[in-house]
């Protein structure tokens, strides 16, 4: 029964460690963000509480029914005073009361907006609303898309780094070991160990640092994708191969851009709250229906009550005519028209930062691409000369501090190299968001 506990006790832990790890490729990680990123799923609500808007104002339009009820006691009926004329009492007035104590009133009521010009450009200007929370979410989805994309590389470039750093602690592990047999031999100095040595010590202190920092750098990746940061994760995706020029790099058009589009979209509200306003001078038309039925009963015969019905019912159109507000509609107007002035400025500026802003990405690019060729060169360069040291120190000819240079140059062209590559692609996403083609 112990040995049963133990197994199921271990098939749980198991079952949890494999639901709480996550296998990522670049793709599937945006795929993820867009569906659990805090600031999409409020984006996805600003729709629908945008939705629900239109059909706030849509209900404004439709039929308003209501019914009601009532019961009534007058227990003390109020008298008035007529003219005895009524009653053959020339010259005389009389003290009489009308009416009964008990009564029940039922009915219902319609009211129908036949037309209203303002009501129609409210439901349209509230659809375009619509739009422009499509467009904030469509924003949000744009930003969120950089950072996981950028986060990722980083998580990426971390590993590699990390990769890079246990393939040289494993060559000088292998040289350390081979020395220290020439040592034995007696055909090498306790120098070239004890450089080894320190070298192999230097390497596993960096090598834990950049663990820290590969763990941190995948924490980050799964907080800008919206879960929980201490899963386990593997990343399957690539770095973008490094492009051989910069001729790929797409001519800007402002309409591409999410932010000219929300502007425009703006322009639209104004432009209708105008068309509205104006609208407000033309003459609106109601029809209401009503239908009712009372029953009454006087003292001492309260049980008669609802034995006779007597009914009512009345249907009208009304027609109401702005004539003079004291210019209140003038003075919105004249606001709207200001509106529409500052978003046109607004737009101008926007498309001045924007041609600034692509104009950097640019040069960052092409400086990009000028530093991932240059750090190339020096891998390059690195290998050979850790090549021909390696070479000459089996041989005999080369010194221990000349393999351990060697071989930190290589470790470091190679991990410049990376970095440069991570900056490359950094660039081309920031180009990418620049030219609205994110």
């Amino acid at each position: 029964m112990k040995y049963v506990f133990t197994l199921l006790t271990f098939l749980c832990v198991q079952l949890a460690s494999a639901q709480t790890e996550l296998t990522l490729s670049l793709d599937q990680a945006l795929d993820m963000a867009i569906q659990k990123n805090v600031t999409m799923l409020n984006a996805s609500l600003d729709i629908a509480y945008a939705e629900t808007q239109v059909n706030e104002i849509k209900a404004q339009g439709l039929p308003q029914i209501s019914g009601s009820t009532d019961f009534s006691h007058t227990f003390k009926i109020p008298t008035q005073i007529i003219p005895g004329d009524f009653v053959g009492q020339p010259g005389t007035t009389i003290a009489t009361q009308f009416g009964v104590p008990f009564n029940i009133n039922a009915g219902i009521g319609a009211s129908q907006l036949l037309f209203d010009g303002s009501f129609f450009l409210g439901l349209k200007a509230a659809s375009e609303f619509v739009n422009i929370s499509k467009l904030s979410a469509s924003a949000s989805e744009i930003d969120i898309k950089e950072g996981v994309t950028k986060a990722y590389y980083m998580a990426l470039i971390s590993e590699q780094n990390l990769s890079q750093l246990n393939t040289s602690l494993e060559n000088i592990k292998k040289l350390q070991s081979e020395t220290e047999q020439l040592y034995n031999a007696g055909f090498a100095e306790k120098l070239d160990v004890d450089r080894l040595t320190l070298s192999v010590a230097n390497l596993e202190i960096n090598i834990n640092k950049l663990q820290n920092q590969a763990k941190l750098a995948k924490q980050l990746l799964l907080n800008s994708i919206g879960v929980d940061v201490n899963q386990e994760i593997t990343l399957t995706s690539e770095l973008p191969d490094e492009p051989v020029s910069d001729s790929n790099v797409s001519d800007f058009n402002p309409e591409n851009r999410i932010e000219i589009k929300l502007l425009d979209q703006q322009q639209e509200l104004n432009q209708l709250s105008l068309k509205r306003y104006k609208m407000g001078y033309v003459p609106s038309l109601y029809g209401n229906f009503s239908y009712g039925s009372s029953t009454f009963a006087s003292d001492g015969d309260f049980d008669k009550l609802g034995d006779d019905w007597y009914g009512n019912g009345r249907y009208a159109v009304s027609l109401s005519v702005p004539i003079f507000d004291g210019f209140y509609k003038k003075a919105k107007m004249d606001q709207v028209k200001i509106d529409i002035e500052k978003t046109e400025n607004t737009k101008r500026q926007a498309i001045l930062g924007m041609n600034l802003q692509v104009a950097q990405a640019k040069t960052n690019y092409v400086n990009a691409l000028k530093t991932i060729e240059l750090q190339k060169k020096s891998q390059d360069l690195a290998e050979r000369i850790y090549n021909t040291t390696s070479i000459k120190f089996k041989e005999g000819i080369g010194s221990s501090f000349e393999m351990i240079n060697a071989e930190s140059e290589l470790t470091q062209a190679k991990t410049n190299y990376l970095n440069a590559l991570y900056e490359l692609s950094v660039a081309k996403i920031d180009l990418n968001k620049a030219l609205g083609l994110l």
